[in-house]
């Protein structure tokens, strides 16, 4: 269906002004124009989500390296600060799925993902080699837990 090429409203091919904006159409190409849908409005709000997320890593890479050129950090400690950072970013993305949606799948992954890469900077960081081994396995049981949980809650027919 072609639009008005001066306001975008939907117009006839055989009209020859616009019936909201009395735009003259004859002799004049008409384009058409695609209307905007739900698919284009969840694209948009994922490629702002992913926007503010990158920008959020930036953020704390650059207070990072600021801390570290302070000399509050070491560079022994930097990787281990910044995964730390980075794994929490993570499940804070997983946190907001979750408050998105109300449905704890839809940020279960990022929730796990980002816990698992804020322990292994918890054990750079902070010298945790003798218990953060036990935090992993932790996280795993967790994630096998869930699984079992889902399916019994979705058995086959």
């Amino acid at each position: 269906m072609p639009y008005c090429p001066n306001c975008g409203e939907e117009i006839s091919e055989d009209d020859e002004y616009c019936s909201t904006c009395r735009y003259p159409l004859k002799g004049r190409p008409v384009r058409p124009v695609r209307r905007r849908d739900e698919k284009d409005e969840k694209r948009e709000e994922e490629d702002e989500k992913a926007a503010i997320m990158g920008g959020m890593v930036v953020i704390w890479l650059g207070l990072s390296f600021l801390l570290q050129n302070a000399g509050v950090l070491g560079w022994a400690d930097f990787g281990g600060i910044f995964l730390l950072g980075l794994g929490l970013i993570i499940v804070f993305r997983g946190l907001w799925a979750y408050s998105q949606s109300g449905v704890f799948e839809q940020g279960f992954g990022y929730i796990v993902g980002g816990g698992f890469v804020a322990l292994i900077g918890a054990g750079i960081a902070f010298d945790l080699d003798e218990w953060w081994p036990v935090l992993l396995i932790a996280l795993g049981l967790i994630v096998v837990v869930r699984a079992l949980m889902t399916r019994s809650e979705n058995p086959l027919p």
